[in-house]
């Protein structure tokens, strides 16, 4: 069973409304995480850092999961399917990584700053901050990448230009 043209649209804005609340999301914890190691003393750091991974918890894991349940909606009710093009399972990839750079790496990173930071105190920056910031930019850097594999869709053109 395949959705109708209207089912499709509804799905698209959908999934863009979605993908754009959840990279937003992502770029102001980037930002909020960049003010917490490079403007804020130790104290400070202690009261705002933890609303990082409570941010993650509310707003991008609910974003991230109802895109990619969408995403199976696509394999399944349209017809780029999950194998058919490689563009589509290039971006399932970059799902993944991006889920790991959440969990194993933004989150994860955090948790043991506020834990080193609690234990031995803060030294801020790039020392406390580099792994949790490579992360987010990683993060970023990977919807980016699948926003524009959604919207220019490689090898698309290529077999339609040889079909012509």
């Amino acid at each position: 069973m395949r959705l109708k043209k209207k089912g499709m649209q509804w799905l698209r804005v959908l999934h863009i409304l979605s993908i754009s609340i959840w990279l937003g999301s992502v770029v102001c914890i980037g930002g909020l995480a960049a003010m917490c190691f490079f403007q804020l003393n130790e104290s400070e750091f202690l009261t705002v850092a933890p609303l990082i991974p409570e941010l993650y918890r509310s707003v991008v894991l609910p974003m991230a999961i109802f895109a990619m349940i969408q995403g199976i909606f696509y394999g399944f009710f349209s017809n780029w399917g999950f194998f058919k093009h490689r563009w589509v399972v290039f971006k399932w990839a970059l799902v993944i990584l991006t889920g790991l750079c959440t969990g194993a790496g933004g989150i994860g990173q955090m948790f043991s700053v506020l834990e080193k930071v609690e234990k031995t105190g803060f030294a801020g920056g790039w020392a406390d901050g580099g792994p949790v910031l490579l992360f987010i930019s990683l993060q970023v850097l990977f919807m980016i990448i699948m926003i524009v594999l959604s919207v220019f869709k490689p090898r698309k053109r290529d077999r339609q230009a040889s079909l012509a």
